[in-house]
């Protein structure tokens, strides 16, 4: 049975989830079990190596901006640089649509997945499909906003953009601490996929329709 001085963190009081060595709230070591055998890292559980500014925990290591900056050259620039080739350019883009959406299920897009990125959630695990598809939404609101939504996560204690802080998300390095984490995503996340991919497609074509009719 555990200890109960492993049940909850003596810093914050926060309760731990089996095998864990740090507190997943604050990052505060759990004291070990006289005779346990020492883990470093248990899938069902949750091994910070990083703090973040505000003090929680997260897994793995947080990525640097050229890293990350590299992740989107790959993504936004160069595929779309290749789709505009005749012929060669949809199937590379449809293939590039259907690896990504495979992708998103573990916190990656292709970009982190040749860079070696991913996507985990300040909750401690991977962001699952879900959450991915609705932070690439969000990533539409840094965007169109001058791109401040992007370029002040160079200026940011843990390189954050803006969507990265609206979805709780934080890009890290690549690694065994991270990559068999399961892969989550918030209601609200869920939310958003469906509404997107109905809500947004009708409004589309009704804003076609009404443009032809408008010109007609």
């Amino acid at each position: 049975m555990t200890s109960p001085t492993r049940d909850f963190c003596s810093n914050c009081g926060a309760r731990h989830m089996p095998g864990v060595n740090f507190c997943r709230e604050c990052g505060n070591p759990v004291p070990a079990v006289p005779g346990e055998r020492a883990r470093t890292y248990d899938p069902s559980g949750y091994s910070p190596s990083s703090l973040t500014s505000d003090g929680g925990a997260i897994p793995g290591q947080i990525a640097g901006m050229s890293n990350r900056t590299g992740a989107w050259l790959i993504t936004s620039v160069a595929v779309s640089m290749i789709g505009s080739i005749p012929f060669l350019g949809w199937i590379v883009q449809i293939a590039a649509f259907i690896w990504t959406m495979f992708l998103y299920q573990r916190g990656q897009d292709v970009g982190a997945r040749i860079v070696g990125l991913r996507v985990v959630r300040d909750t401690g695990e991977l962001a699952g499909f879900y959450h991915m598809w609705t932070r690439g939404l969000a990533a539409l609101v840094s965007f169109f906003a001058l791109g401040a939504g992007f370029w002040t996560a160079y200026f940011d204690n843990d390189n954050q953009t803006w969507h990265d802080k609206w979805l709780g998300t934080y890009v890290v390095k690549a690694g065994s601490e991270v990559d068999n984490l399961p892969g989550t995503s918030s209601s609200a996340a869920k939310t958003w996929f469906w509404i997107s991919i109905t809500v947004f497609p009708f409004a589309l074509v009704v804003g076609v329709v009404a443009l032809i009719l408008l010109l007609a």
